[in-house]
């Protein structure tokens, strides 16, 4: 694995050193983060700890990532700019904290079955009063026609 640094800028407001890179792994799969952040902080001559890795994305049909990390001046400035799940996921799986217990949400209320809702609707009205109001209906449209 071969890490170059493509672009690099400083960046005095945030106290950082904002970092481009390309990874040539020929014939290996994309490394792990863990490996790059240990490269480019030695390549830049600081810490691990103080080198964050934003992305890293490997190329379609090419053997080669790329990649944007920052490495900052102070663990506090780190700590108080980058977003914790960038933090945590720069972590080894020893270090990383376990997730805490989710919350349950709320069940929603019970549905009746289809088949018994159905049951209602049918014993809503029998067929034979619907029959008798659509009689009923048609009357009164054949009066009104007689009358006007």
């Amino acid at each position: 694995m071969k890490v170059e640094i493509v672009e690099k800028s400083e960046n005095p407001l945030f106290q950082r050193v904002e970092i481009k890179f390309k990874v040539d792994h020929a014939g290996k799969p994309t490394p792990k983060r863990l490996d790059v952040r240990a490269q480019v902080a030695a390549q830049l001559g600081v810490s691990q700890e103080l080198v964050v890795i934003d992305k890293l994305a490997g190329a379609y049909g090419k053997q080669e990532a790329s990649g944007i990390a920052r490495a900052y001046s102070s663990k506090e400035r780190l700590a108080a700019l980058e977003p914790k799940y960038l933090l945590v996921r720069g972590l080894p799986k020893e270090e990383k904290p376990k997730e805490e217990s989710k919350v349950e949400k709320p069940k929603k209320p019970e549905e009746k079955p289809k088949e018994e809702k159905a049951e209602e609707k049918k014993q809503e009205k029998p067929k034979e009063e619907v029959k008798q109001e659509k009689k009923a209906q048609e009357e009164k449209v054949k009066e009104v026609d007689k009358g006007g």
